[in-house]
């Protein structure tokens, strides 16, 4: 019995997906500023997950142009990788919260693998933040 308490505990312990208006907007900013600095352009998310525990959130979605077709690589540095399928157009993104404002710990642009596999041991975040 105390072993699926814990594991209860575990799974409760980040939200399935945040809910919340303005930390959803918070967030989804604060993870956007790193990508459009990257690309050079402004992307939109089509948010997969965005999960909350504590201080930490993970975001994974995937990169749309503002007209809400899928991200072109084209014109930014990731263009010719893109042309040989050495991209994706998932963003993934760890962020904490720092005093009132979220900022990015961590994060991956056209990953195509599972690039943040590591990123709970490396920076202490709840595993069940990544759980699908």
């Amino acid at each position: 019995m105390a072993v699926w308490e814990a594991a209860m505990m575990v799974a409760a312990a980040a939200s399935p997906d945040v809910q919340d208006h303005a930390v959803r907007t918070a967030l989804l900013d604060a993870a956007r500023a790193p990508v459009a600095q990257a690309l050079g352009k402004p992307v939109l998310f089509k948010v997969r997950q965005l999960r909350a525990a504590g201080r930490w959130a993970f975001l994974l979605a995937d990169m749309e142009e503002r007209d809400g077709k899928p991200l072109s690589y084209a014109g930014t540095s990731r263009a010719e990788a893109a042309t040989h399928g050495m991209v994706s157009r998932a963003y993934a993104a760890l962020l904490r919260r720092d005093g009132e404002s979220w900022r990015v710990i961590d994060s991956a642009i056209g990953p195509t693998d599972v690039a943040w596999a590591t990123w709970p041991a490396d920076h202490g975040a709840p595993d069940a933040l990544f759980v699908p």
